[in-house]
């Protein structure tokens, strides 16, 4: 029973450790990506994006200033804000616009919308490339905003 004793100390020392190799495997596999002078900064319990190895995910973007937190006025100037957004994110990630691999963007009214999404994207992206893209019609957005987007980079970790 004695020489048991040693190895029942090791199991529950093992079994006692699990938990914290688990959140340290955890913290190191996905890194959540901070806001800086350039981004907007959360407003909820949300981040602005996280990297996970090689790839970036950008959270849901809107058209608000980064400094006063408020929609920016003009539909527009809206969109445009929008993709700002969601690209100082990307950046802050070291990520750029010709590392996207696939953008969503959801509006309230896609008739509407979409047209603007594709003017202002097409002057950020110049003739393209341009990223795969989803445009979806939805209800509604958060404060009663037109447009949001969400966006995957792939951005490999410079060693």
């Amino acid at each position: 029973m004695i020489r048991r004793c040693p190895r029942l100390l090791l199991a529950a020392l093992a079994v006692a450790a699990l938990p914290s190799l688990a959140s340290a495997q955890e913290k190191s596999a996905v890194q959540i990506i901070a806001p800086t002078d350039k981004t907007i900064t959360p407003s909820g319990t949300w981040s602005i994006g996280a990297r996970a190895g090689d790839f970036v995910f950008i959270g849901g973007m809107r058209g608000t200033d980064r400094v006063s937190g408020q929609m920016v006025e003009g539909d527009e100037a809206r969109v445009r804000r929008m993709f700002d957004n969601m690209l100082a994110a990307a950046e802050a990630a070291g990520a750029t616009k010709a590392d996207a691999v696939r953008l969503t963007v959801f509006v309230t009214d896609v008739a509407k919308y979409r047209p603007l999404v594709n003017k202002v994207q097409k002057d950020i992206w110049g003739d393209g490339p341009y990223p795969p893209r989803t445009v979806l019609q939805v209800p509604a957005l958060d404060q009663g905003d037109i447009a949001e987007i969400d966006g995957t980079f792939y951005a490999p970790v410079k060693k």
